[in-house]
């Protein structure tokens, strides 16, 4: 897989370097390739990969910088759980964007143009000339098909095989950001807004659409040493999206999917540089909810509602129907502490950069979420509800590996990383409690656990080859 995605993909970076190195002129000229990818081998419950290369090249002049490159991105992830869920996200893009700079303003433009992804932001800053107190505001625009979702039902004699569709989203962002120096101490500060609205439909097609609205911080302090530095950091994010699955056909438009979806999360870091040692410790937890909807029309999901006319024709005939309900929440925390080694040594005129570094992380989540299949018929009706309680626990660590290669002028590098995550321990546990409820009726069935097995080993990896003129 990563020998074909290089194949495919190398040879478009060094063109777009070289096209792009044609046009510096007499400026300065900096120029950087970079690739890499995460890749989790299992193959039967759970599996996800993801790659992408990018090359940029901007030359310089005075206080303008203008650049632009080329990129690829490649993502695939399935879930097998009685169906099967599959994710999948190609594109090729462009891009490209200047910087200007004087004395007390700033001004910068960027756009990426691809396949399945536009955007376009402008950023203008305020600073003092010692940039002892700068402030920036962005306001950016994106039109992102974010990924092709297919869903395969577990007995493929149901009415519906397979439905395969984009989710598209417009998003309007706005951004502000706020920083001070005095002496050793760097203060930086940033919020976010995000507006995600509903993209048009396809006719006849299945679309995933949401309308979202998220909300960011982020708050740092750094401290300068002699030979390192300190910082603390947090982050968090609130996310309040409904989420759609709709079908259009000519001027009719079903609803089959409907999920309100809240998320809170929080991350905090703190770290230590000195000299050639860098030691980081972390901690974040993540809340998401489902709500309770009970309104008609505002199931989870209606598969009668995505099925063609000639079979719901059938379907209403034979007096069946059948929707889902789902209702719950999912609570999960992280920990992880890291640290590694760097240390250069003079190859001749070359200069040889090592470093090692290990982490050891904790992720345990707990999830509680209520499935209701409601079905209906001429006699009456029949409600099942399923209790799923899981609690899933991932204790490991990642070594990493890195060596950069400069040359005598360190006006060209070469940089790669490698990555092995190396799981201790994984415990994955869901109970499953069904109820059937006849006419008012309770019949409740003994629930059973089901084991999941844990990931297999999986690598991360990165290249970079740069050049400076």
């Amino acid at each position: 897989m990563i020998n074909g995605l290089f194949v495919n993909n190398i040879q478009r970076l060094f063109c777009a370097i070289a096209l792009l190195s044609s046009l510096a002129c007499a400026w300065n000229q900096r120029g950087l390739a970079d690739c890499g990818g995460l890749f989790l081998l299992d193959q039967t419950d759970l599996s996800f990969s993801v790659f992408r290369c990018n090359a940029t090249d901007s030359v310089i002049k005075n206080n303008i910088m203008v650049y632009g490159g080329y990129g690829f991105v490649q993502g695939n992830a399935a879930w097998n759980n009685d169906w099967l869920l599959e994710w999948k996200k190609k594109d090729h893009y462009g891009q490209g964007g200047f910087r200007g700079d004087s004395r007390y303003l700033s001004l910068a433009a960027d756009f990426e143009f691809g396949q399945a992804r536009e955007s376009y932001s402008v950023t203008s800053g305020l600073k003092l000339p010692d940039s002892s107190f700068y402030a920036s505001g962005s306001i950016s625009r994106e039109n992102n098909q974010i990924f092709n979702l297919t869903w395969t039902p577990e007995d493929s004699f149901q009415y519906i095989d397979t439905i395969s569709g984009n989710w598209e989203s417009n998003l309007l962002k706005k951004e502000f950001n706020l920083g001070m120096i005095y002496h050793q101490h760097h203060l930086y500060s940033s919020v976010s807004l995000m507006d995600s609205k509903r993209a048009s439909l396809e006719d006849n097609h299945y679309s995933i659409r949401d309308s979202s609205m998220i909300y960011t911080g982020f708050l740092k302090y750094e401290y300068q040493l002699e030979k390192g530095r300190f910082s603390i950091q947090g982050y968090h994010l609130d996310l309040e999206s409904y989420i759609y699955g709709l079908r259009k056909v000519e001027e009719n438009t079903k609803r089959f999917l409907y999920i309100p979806l809240e998320i809170q999360y929080n991350e905090y870091w703190a770290s230590f540089l000195y000299t050639h040692w860098d030691f980081r410790i972390g901690y974040g937890n993540l809340a998401i909810e489902l709500p309770q909807d009970t309104r008609r029309f505002y199931e989870t999901l209606s598969p009668n509602r995505a099925l063609d006319n000639s079979i719901t024709q059938v379907v209403s005939f034979s007096f069946y129907q059948r929707n889902y309900r789902i209702t719950g929440n999912m609570d999960a925390y992280w920990l992880d502490a890291r640290a590694s080694y760097s240390s250069e040594k003079q190859i001749k005129r070359w200069h040889w950069k090592r470093i090692l570094g290990f982490d050891f992380f904790r992720v345990q989540g707990d999830m509680s979420v209520i499935k209701t299949s409601e079905s209906s018929n001429i006699f009456g009706g029949t409600s099942y509800n399923e209790d799923i309680m899981g609690r899933f626990t991932f204790v490991g660590t990642h070594l990493k590996i890195g060596s950069r290669l400069e040359s005598p002028e360190r006006k060209i590098y070469f940089d790669i990383t490698l990555g092995q995550i190396i799981p201790f321990y994984f415990h994955h546990q869901i109970k499953e409690i069904k109820t059937e409820k006849l006419v008012q009726k309770y019949d409740s069935k003994e629930g059973h656990e089901t084991q999941y097995k844990p990931f297999r080993d999986g690598f991360d990896m990165r290249v970079q080859l740069g050049f400076i003129f």
